[in-house]
């Protein structure tokens, strides 16, 4: 199982493949095996790295760095990648994430890849809202009750044995911000960002309302940006199931389409 210590703490991540590199973001209730199915379809062109956050997956209980954690999470996500990939030798890479892991990528392309003199090739960022208020981020949440019911044994071989804690915490951290009233990616974020983005999502997702609206605001930060949007409904329990796995087969045939531009 490959490890790596940053800032004394144990990441645990996940490669296949070779060539160019790609980084995964997990969703923030995921860990990085989550997407094993992801890699293996990536791993045919591309070096695919996926690392869990500490405090889920198989990384360290031992979390440090609250404060960061507490001012920016998604922010402070993206700085471990960018240890991760200088600790691996890597320059640059493309980066993709759904949910938070979206968050994510688009703070390493539009901050920490330069803060580390890194370079983002391009980014696709799937189902997500760049600025969400605190009642849409709480009903998101009420979601997940319905996805624990159907996927608790997915989540345990993700977390292991305390993946109900590991989820618990995840979900009362995120209460926390919606309790504050929501979170939003700074718009000097998204105008730094110099490499071609791909938005994808589905019209009719309840988790993410007003999609179209928040990807044409971001297209008008961001300098190169296409949209992907999907007219089939939203999944149908109602859970936490972004383009990527609710739609594969649309998700990747633009996916794919963009990578190879």
């Amino acid at each position: 199982m490959p490890t790596i210590d940053i800032g004394g703490q144990t990441i645990h991540y996940l490669e296949a493949g070779a060539g160019e590199a790609l980084l995964i973001f997990p969703d923030d209730l995921h860990g990085a095996s989550a997407y094993e199915r992801e890699m293996a379809r990536l791993a045919e062109r591309y070096r695919v790295l996926c690392f869990d956050r500490p405090g889920c997956g198989a990384s360290t209980r031992d979390v440090r760095y609250h404060d960061e954690i507490e001012f920016d999470p998604w922010n402070y996500r993206a700085d471990l990648a960018c240890h991760l990939l200088q600790d691996l030798g890597l320059e640059r890479c493309f980066v993709l994430g759904a949910g938070g892991g979206a968050l994510a990528a688009l703070h390493f392309a539009g901050r920490q890849a330069k803060l580390h003199r890194l370079t983002a090739l391009g980014v696709i960022a799937d189902s997500f809202l760049a600025d969400v208020d605190g009642r849409t981020l709480h009903r998101a949440l009420d979601r997940r009750a319905h996805f624990l019911v159907r996927h608790g044994e997915s989540l345990r071989q993700e977390h292991g044995d305390d993946w109900r804690q590991v989820v618990d915490a995840d979900t009362a951290f995120l209460r926390g911000i919606a309790d504050r009233g929501g979170y939003a990616v700074a718009d000097g974020v998204l105008s730094a960002i110099r490499c071609p983005v791909l938005l994808t999502g589905n019209l009719h997702d309840d988790v993410t309302p007003g999609i179209s609206r928040e990807f044409a605001r971001i297209c008008g930060l961001v300098p190169d940006c296409s949209v992907f949007l999907a007219s089939e409904s939203g999944h149908h329990h109602g859970e936490e199931h972004p383009l990527m796995w609710s739609g594969p087969a649309t998700f990747w045939g633009v996916a794919e389409t963009f990578l190879a531009r």
